[in-house]
């Protein structure tokens, strides 16, 4: 299915796109959010189940993996409130077809193939039942993602014991987002965290199915091709495929400091540019021989 919008919204801290996903998915624009603050999301779990009267059940510090509940419970809402305000969006057109059309289409710029195809059906006539059958096959939802930063990775305590390594809170994030309804990519920052990784292959949506499609897939933020390459083939050994490299400058927004060579952002992209094959493909080669070895479907080349 096409993307609708030639952009997404990043993370931005760990609260202002917070609940993002519920203004902007119905719209197809994807976004994302950051899972550093469980306290927060929880918070704003039970401001949500408030205003639309569902049932809310508070997630306490008593409970038991109470991190990574909070995470999930919190996903599965928004991404259920944004489902609802998406279909919503869709059956309007049934009653007032030019509500789709202004609501979502005007949002699109005139070079979007969607917006001439819908232009193109509804130039001549408004056929509602040719117009209904076109939405549900085009129209789609923007992806509810999800920021972790690698090594904000603390570790956690209770009655004085440290707790397993699963319980830092980097790994709780990352099952809280695994656990949840969601059919999007988790967006790895921050640098990287072997650790981490090596967790990251116990969930099976990471894998991919008999299609070689991936329910929930990995974006690897990086400073470089180099970065890239290492982290790459490190998750490729554990049977995981990195769905899409997102280079950013060596001063990153936001205050972080990641030190560097002075390299410019330009000669960076013009490496991924010159080498774009031959990281997909040498990355390809160990994640083929990883899902062998785990007795797994194998995807091909260009899988996503």
């Amino acid at each position: 299915m096409i993307k609708a919008h030639s952009f997404h919204i990043p993370v931005m801290g760990t609260s202002f796109t917070a609940d993002t996903p519920f203004k902007v998915a119905h719209f197809g624009i994807d976004s994302a959010i950051a899972l550093n603050d469980d306290l927060l999301l929880e918070k704003l779990r039970k401001m949500y189940c408030n205003k639309f009267e569902i049932p809310y059940n508070e997630i306490t510090e008593k409970i038991e993996d109470f991190r990574a509940k909070r995470i999930t419970s919190y996903l599965n809402l928004i991404n259920e409130l944004a489902e609802k305000k998406f279909e919503e969006l869709k059956t309007a057109i049934s009653v007032k077809g030019s509500e789709l059309k202004n609501e979502y289409f005007n949002m699109l710029p005139d070079t979007s193939v969607i917006k001439q195809e819908f232009n193109n059906i509804t130039a001549k006539y408004f056929n509602l039942d040719e117009i209904k059958s076109w939405v549900k096959g085009n129209l789609s939802m923007g992806s509810i993602d999800v920021n972790i930063m690698t090594k904000v990775d603390k570790e956690n305590y209770r009655d004085g014991e440290k707790l397993p390594v699963e319980y830092n809170d980097a790994h709780a994030a990352f099952r809280g987002y695994a656990n949840s309804d969601l059919e999007s990519s988790v967006v790895l920052s921050a640098g990287m965290n072997p650790r981490l990784f090596a967790y990251m292959d116990k969930f099976e949506d990471f894998y991919p199915d008999e299609n070689g499609d991936i329910k929930k897939k990995i974006v690897l933020k990086v400073s470089d091709y180099r970065s890239a390459m290492i982290q790459g083939k490190f998750l490729a050994k554990k049977g995981l495929w990195v769905s899409e490299y997102r280079i950013e400058s060596g001063l990153n927004c936001g205050g972080h400091a990641f030190a560097t060579d002075g390299v410019l952002l330009g000669p960076v992209l013009a490496e991924f540019r010159d080498n774009r094959k031959e990281l997909a493909e040498s990355i390809h080669a160990v994640l083929v021989q990883a899902l062998s070895q785990k007795d797994r479907l194998v995807p091909k080349p260009n899988c996503q």
